[in-house]
């Protein structure tokens, strides 16, 4: 894979300044939740956008590249994951959704790193899987934003996102099963 020049394509770089967003998005929701939520909130719709930004920007500047399939879904890996460990800490987010998203996530990587070791394939991810990932970005964010409407939302979007999360996965193991065959 060749990744000198990829690494400076704005899309790629957009993926790494959204990584790089999360240390001040820690630091402040382990050490200001409260007094600095506003710019929590604020931080991660950044993050959020971003992820929209660098898929929309790297196809219409014709720089859709290998690190680029790398790298953006694996920052919205690391994002999700790392995010929704402090909510956890901070008891602002379930113990089994965290466990069921991070699972997932895992999973995926481990069968994306499994391909494109052995058969030098990166999958796209699905359409379910983009909603599936909206799905938990909104518990994520409605969980930082931390108010009595929002945590009831969530009550309701945990199911949503649940029943998401497994369609949008059989989706997946199933194309990694047909490319595991070709």
């Amino acid at each position: 894979m060749k990744i000198n020049k990829e690494i400076f394509y704005i899309a790629n770089i957009i993926s790494i300044v959204r990584i790089a967003l999360l240390i001040p998005v820690c630091y402040l929701m382990l050490f200001d939740f409260e007094s600095e939520n506003t710019l929590i909130i604020i931080l991660v719709l950044c993050m959020y956008f971003s992820d929209l930004l660098d898929g929309y920007l790297a196809r219409k500047l014709n720089q859709v590249s290998e690190f680029g399939k790398i790298i953006d879904p694996l920052a919205d890996k690391i994002s999700v994951i790392v995010i929704s460990l402090i909510l956890l800490y901070l008891g602002k987010i379930s113990l089994w959704f965290v466990l069921i998203v991070v699972l997932r996530d895992l999973l995926i990587l481990g069968f994306g790193i499994y391909l494109d070791k052995k058969k030098d394939i990166r999958l796209m991810s699905n359409y379910p899987g983009k909603i599936a990932v909206f799905s938990i970005g909104l518990i994520i964010l409605f969980a930082v934003i931390n108010s009595p409407v929002s945590l009831k939302i969530n009550e309701y979007l945990y199911f949503v996102s649940l029943a998401l999360i497994f369609y949008s996965s059989f989706l997946y193991f199933k194309r990694f099963n047909e490319t595991v065959g070709q």
